[in-house]
């Protein structure tokens, strides 16, 4: 049989006194700790800072038959183009304000609400932020869409307008 030992009121006073400070200790790193996290959080939340300088919408066109070449294309071939993006990415930096996507089925409205499929073979778009068209022209140098992609493709280019009040 295991004899129960009995500790002493003053053992136990000893024991939680050597224990405090590191109970303290503990205490105040989490306390940093969650108050950094929370800090971190608010900050993520806030309104990032407006752009200086302009905004570029980018409209990537392309034939219908190469986007269906492209959806047929073995993994090699797709990691080889992504690699192509994600250089240009990196080439424009900070000043890449949306990558955008790839875009499909298209549709026309009109105002009577009647619908038509799209004939303007949008494929994808792109968000740009930049002093002026000449620092566009300059961040399209060498963009995969127009460097021998399809003979074909084009990269449609729009300033856009602040609205005020907005």
């Amino acid at each position: 049989m295991a004899k129960s030992v009995k500790k002493t009121p003053k053992k136990t006073v000893k024991k939680a006194v050597k224990k405090a400070p590191a109970k303290a200790a503990k205490k105040a790193v989490k306390k940093v700790a969650k108050k950094a996290v929370k800090k971190t959080a608010k900050q993520a939340t806030k309104k990032p800072a407006k752009p200086t300088g302009k905004r570029f919408l980018l409209i990537y066109h392309a034939p219908i038959e190469a986007m269906a070449q492209t959806g047929n294309a073995t993994p090699e071939q797709q990691a080889a183009g992504m690699a192509l993006w994600k250089a240009w990415a990196e080439k424009a930096g900070s000043r890449l304000a949306d990558l955008g996507a790839p875009l499909v089925n298209g549709k026309s409205l009109n105002p009577k609400g009647s619908s038509a499929p799209s004939t303007k073979e949008v494929s994808g778009y792109s968000l740009l932020d930049a002093a002026d068209w000449e620092e566009v022209m300059d961040l399209l140098e060498g963009h995969p869409h127009i460097s021998g992609w399809h003979p074909d493709a084009t990269i449609e280019i729009h300033e856009t307008m602040l609205i005020p009040g907005m």
